[in-house]
């Protein structure tokens, strides 16, 4: 009898250990990095978060490109990030040479067939920009994407067009119906706190949801999609925007959930800023979230952007050719005598199909020497100006 009270008292004490003593409302350190550094980070350190080991980028890319996805956010006006990225596809493209591809944020479907061109060596650098009309559809000036842009084609690693059309993203803000369901409150919590942080634009946050969802939704499609078709040994490299991929909830995630294969996250942060460089940000207050934003992150430095000479000119394209829009006072474009309305028909003896054409063009003489000589249409007639440009 004595042996039988003392076995239930023993059930009972493990009962109590394994339940009701072992709750605990505290939670230890910070869930988004649990393993704080043990100095402050300087630029090229790497951590890995869920164990707060510091490791090199060897050591880096060779784990993370066990996954079949590997995401790498970026900072779009960040040559910093670009080069990380660049670092990435040459490794992976060496591991895994005819099995990968490259998904991108920055173009959408429809424009698939000029990337397979360029991938091809079918196009040149002119006609990739002016086919995509680069400028119009991304905004970024072409020299931070340039290198990923060429290695991809000297790599023969495919590029996937993963985004929507602004015709889409016009549709969606302008649409009727409520915002695409999304179950994820951290994303909605996050989604809300960068929509209060807009001071420009539409004030309309189901708008602003509707449109952040499809892109999301739109990009995860289109990569599941590309690894059904390509079968288990395929690996897609993924380059976006960081808060589309910061703490998976973004394209990951969705990804994940119709088709569940490993991934990995590659994120930055930037702990100094180069002398001279004045960072655009957008003043954001995130809400603090139970999740690891990345698998690995690099702290970096923010850069300043490759130099580009400025025409001091608005370019818009109409029916009849890129035209001046209007002339910048106190500018090389108005000290060569360049007036609105002006029709340009040449750059250095090259005629632009459209303003990014145009764009590209004026801002590839960085690499020349020389002025920039431009022929225009005026009234009917010809006129030509030679404008001294240097870069800004």
């Amino acid at each position: 009898m004595r042996v039988k009270i003392m076995s239930r008292l023993l059930l009972l004490a493990l009962a109590l250990l394994m339940g009701g003593c072992c709750h605990c409302d505290t939670m230890l350190g910070n869930a988004e990095q649990p393993y704080p550094l043990p100095q402050p980070a300087q630029v090229g350190t790497i951590v890995h978060l869920p164990t707060g080991t510091v490791v090199d980028t060897a050591q880096m890319f060779a784990a993370a490109a066990d996954a079949r996805v590997v995401y790498v956010g970026e900072t779009h006006d960040n040559p910093a990030t670009h080069k990380l990225q660049l670092d990435v596809l040459e490794y992976m493209a060496r591991r895994y040479p005819g099995r990968l591809a490259v998904g991108m944020e920055m173009f959408n479907a429809a424009q698939q067939p000029v990337l397979d061109a360029w991938i091809d060596g079918k196009l040149t650098e002119l006609e990739l920009v002016s086919r995509l009309d680069w400028y119009r559809n991304w905004g970024m000036d072409f020299a931070l994407y340039r290198p990923l842009l060429l290695a991809a084609r000297r790599l023969r690693v495919p590029l996937l067009a993963l985004n929507v059309s602004r015709a889409e993203k016009m549709a969606a803000m302008h649409a009727a119906a409520a915002p695409s369901a999304s179950d994820d409150p951290y994303y909605r919590a996050v989604i809300d706190a960068y929509f209060a942080a807009h001071t420009q634009g539409s004030h309309d946050s189901a708008a602003f949801i509707r449109v952040q969802n499809l892109w999301d939704d739109t990009m995860a499609g289109r990569a599941a999609a590309y690894l059904r078709a390509h079968g288990d040994k395929c690996h897609l490299l993924i380059f976006a925007g960081g808060n589309h991929i910061r703490y998976g909830f973004g394209i990951p995630r969705r990804l994940f959930k119709q088709l569940p294969v490993s991934y990995c996250l590659i994120g930055s942060e930037e702990v100094e800023t180069a002398p001279g460089v004045e960072p655009r940000t957008m003043p954001v207050t995130l809400p603090q979230l139970p999740l690891l934003p990345w698998h690995y992150l690099y702290y970096c430095r923010y850069e300043a952007a490759p130099p580009h000479p400025q025409l001091g000119v608005m370019l818009h394209q109409e029916k009849n050719g890129v035209t001046v829009k209007k002339v910048l006072p106190s500018t090389v474009a108005a000290a060569a005598g360049i007036e609105p309305g002006d029709i340009i028909t040449a750059i250095d003896g090259i005629t632009p199909a459209n303003t990014s054409a145009a764009i590209y063009l004026i801002r590839r003489h960085r690499d020349n020497s020389g002025n920039l000589q431009l022929e225009l249409q005026r009234g009917g007639r010809s006129v030509y100006a030679a404008v001294e440009l240097h870069a800004q």
